[in-house]
């Protein structure tokens, strides 16, 4: 027997929807009184019964004569699989044993249960009828197969008292043989009207005005106006990216978010805005590392507090959804004083770009210090600074970092290609001196940094940039100072493309592994498995997209007379893939936004 009910009645049902079936209205309980069937009037106690006499009051006895009470059945209460006498009173009198209920109920319940005190006392603003009455109105008290040991299905139980052909107008016409009543509906009362679960409603469904978002019902489904962000933005307005600003990628639905249901509640909620959770806690089921950061010990204050202090939730002026810009935001906290200026080696405040050294969620280091160190900074700042914020050695020049980073001058020495920034830029164009959030002290995202000098390979509205550009970076692709290769490739031709996207390149190790292609860069097994791979044939030439289209080479007499195709010279992966951006995640030549607009170039009808 498997025993899975709890010491407490548990909500019955999701506390939320999540708008694919629209419930029940405010004015239901307002109207309950004309629409009630049938409700029990309040239970007398129950009465001694005589029962057999038994030499001890053991589990094991009672299971012997009442075992149809719980065998077979999911969930079973636990007191009554535990200890019968927590419930039942066994008392041995002259003329023989009798049992009876240990309590009268529902007193007897409150005894495990006591959080449903004012449901049963009937203190709340919405109480619900049947719950004063007796438990056993819904629940069963041994066992059964429904969630909370009810008697029955939800919808049935509900039935019981409610004509549901009487409510289908209060609702809208939005009820179904699928309806969950206690998606928003309180089972056993609540503070709120009409019994709902809680305290803030949207406008329409306040209103009972479901029309609004909901069309007529198809059998079991419930059907909206519109899908996606269209419905919401049909009221609420659209939000568009301003220059230079920031729209949040859940407003648009991008990257698998669910749109403005990622964080609203499109019926009710107990947060303002009908936010499903209004903590940094809501942020974090996306942002998972930067809620991480917050929450710890050595996070920022008002990051672990309330994200909504410097950041806009839907679209901002500032990149990251920023409310100001740099130090503007941080000055809102911290102002400009003469220790913040001793600490900065005497620069003015206001000047400086506070997330150029801090990490603004939190870090391990002192002082928020930003996860990418500059050795010299924990040294001391004379190593690169004469006395002064604003005086640098070398005049920050590339001859200041390569006293230490001999390598990098090397490769500008020795490297067949160059990187063209070598040469014209200094190193703190693409790296931070100080301190930075990402690896090498890089100053952005690699996409972003790089995207300064080579805006064309950059995924314009409408364009699909090739994923390891966001996952990894340009340099999982290219060398970042210098190489052998044409346009600082680390591969050869397709090898480069075939070290991520061929399975036999591949080898998985664990969910908590890194895969390493070309034995230069880190991605974590779960991106990794997630990620487009080939089975090609045995010599890696046939396979994709079809079994016998080639891949790479030329292809033979033999296989140009079996297709009719104008294709002429040799295939690599950039024939029919560009390796930065496509109107398709397949990233495809020829600007097309799927295979058939890409076959036809070399397949023509």
């Amino acid at each position: 027997m498997q025993i899975r009910a709890a010491n407490t009645v548990a909500a019955v049902g999701p506390a939320r929807v999540v708008g694919r079936r629209f419930i029940a209205s405010l004015r239901v309980v307002a109207l309950c009184a004309g629409l009630l069937v049938a409700v029990r009037l309040p239970a007398a106690a129950v009465q001694p019964r005589e029962h057999p006499t038994l030499v001890r009051a053991d589990p094991a006895l009672c299971a012997g004569c009442h075992e149809e009470l719980l065998a077979g059945h999911e969930q079973v209460h636990l007191p009554a699989a535990e200890d019968c006498t927590t419930c039942h009173e066994l008392v041995r009198g002259d003329a023989g044993m009798t049992v009876a209920l240990a309590d009268d109920e529902p007193a007897l319940c409150l005894g495990c249960h006591d959080g449903l005190t004012p449901s049963v006392e009937r203190t709340l603003e919405s109480p619900h009828p049947p719950v004063p009455d007796s438990c056993v109105n819904c629940h069963d008290p041994h066992a059964g197969d429904q969630v909370s040991l009810l008697a029955s299905s939800v919808g049935e139980i509900c039935a019981g008292c409610h004509d549901r052909e009487s409510l289908a107008e209060v609702h809208g016409g939005q009820l179904t043989d699928a309806t969950d009543c206690v998606s928003c509906h309180a089972p056993h009362g609540s503070d709120h009207g009409g019994m709902l679960r809680a305290s803030h409603q949207h406008v329409p469904f306040a209103d009972g005005s479901c029309v609004g978002c909901h069309r007529e019902p198809f059998g079991d489904r419930i059907r909206l106006r519109a899908r996606g962000e269209r419905l919401c933005t049909a009221c609420h307005g659209k939000f568009e990216r301003p220059d230079g600003g920031s729209l949040h990628p859940a407003v648009a639905g991008q990257r698998g978010r669910a749109g403005c249901l990622s964080c609203h509640d499109p019926h009710m909620s107990d947060n303002h805005a009908l936010l499903l959770d209004a903590t940094p806690a809501g942020c974090a089921t996306c942002h998972e590392a930067i809620g991480a950061q917050a929450a710890a010990e050595s996070g920022h204050a008002p990051a672990a507090d309330d994200c909504a202090t410097c950041h806009a939730p839907h679209v901002a002026e500032q990149p990251a959804l920023l409310r100001w810009a740099g130090g503007d935001l941080c000055s809102t906290c911290h102002e400009a004083s003469a220790e913040l200026s001793q600490a900065h080696l005497g620069a003015d405040p206001t000047t400086l770009d506070c997330t150029g050294c801090h990490d603004a969620h939190g870090t391990g280091h002192p002082s928020l210090l930003a996860r990418t160190l500059h050795p010299p900074l924990l040294d001391g700042c004379e190593t690169c600074h004469e006395g002064s914020f604003d005086r640098v050695v070398d005049d920050g020049g590339s001859s200041l970092c390569t006293s230490c980073h001999g390598d990098v001058g090397a490769t500008a020495t020795d490297a067949h290609v160059l990187h063209a920034a070598m040469e014209f830029t200094r190193c703190v164009d693409c790296h931070e001196p100080h301190a930075s959030a990402r690896d090498k002290l890089v100053r952005r995202a690699e996409g972003g940094i790089c995207a300064d000098c080579h805006e064309a390979q950059l995924a314009g509205e409408g364009e699909v940039a090739h994923g390891v550009i966001e996952l990894v970076g340009c340099r999982a692709c290219h060398e970042p100072h210098g190489g052998e290769r044409p346009k600082l490739l680390r591969a050869e031709g397709s090898a480069l493309c075939l070290a991520c996207h061929d399975s036999r390149e591949i080898e998985l190790r664990s969910a908590a592994a890194r895969t390493t292609p070309l034995q230069r860069f880190g991605v974590p097994d779960a991106l990794v498995a997630a990620t487009a791979t080939l089975a090609l044939s045995p010599d890696g030439e046939q396979g994709h997209p079809l079994d016998h289209h080639r891949v790479l080479g030329v292809p033979t007499a033999q296989e140009l007379k079996k297709i009719d195709t104008t294709f002429e010279g040799e295939f690599t992966c950039l024939t029919c893939h560009d390796p930065h951006k496509g109107r398709s995640e397949k990233i495809l030549q020829w600007n097309a936004a799927n295979s058939m607009e890409a076959c036809v170039n070399c397949h023509p009808k």
